[in-house]
């Protein structure tokens, strides 16, 4: 590669680990989980209706503990945030979801999700 040259920005999921965040609704209202990416931009995860539960598959480089989402062309997606809330104002009423960013093995994460006052909750 020449001097200066950028690298190709690493593609799929080779070299990284499978990270699922399972979230199950517990309210009665339809939540939505979201993440921020790079540069301001958000992307949506998946819809939960009540009473049922939704695992979205995320991407973890077990060497520096960055998780990511891949998007339909397998780019790579570093996730700034994680959130779910109630749908249609998931960012006005989320609850963050701590992702592990550790260098390491990390274990799936498993939450319900149910309303707190004007926020979710999700433990």
């Amino acid at each position: 590669m020449a001097a200066g040259a950028a690298e190709p920005a690493a593609r799929g999921s080779a070299g990284l680990d499978a990270l699922s965040v399972t979230v199950r609704n517990t309210g009665s209202e339809p939540i939505a989980c979201g993440a921020a990416v790079a540069h301001w931009f958000s992307v949506e995860l998946g819809t939960v209706a009540a009473g049922e539960a939704v695992t979205i598959p995320l991407w973890r480089d077990p060497a520096n503990g960055a998780v990511f989402t891949l998007n339909p062309s397998q780019d790579r997606l570093p996730i700034e945030r994680l959130w779910c809330g109630r749908a249609g104002r998931s960012w006005a009423t989320r609850s963050e979801i701590t992702l592990p960013r550790k260098p390491g093995a990390a274990d799936d994460i498993a939450l319900a999700c149910a309303p707190d006052g004007e926020r979710l909750a999700c433990r």
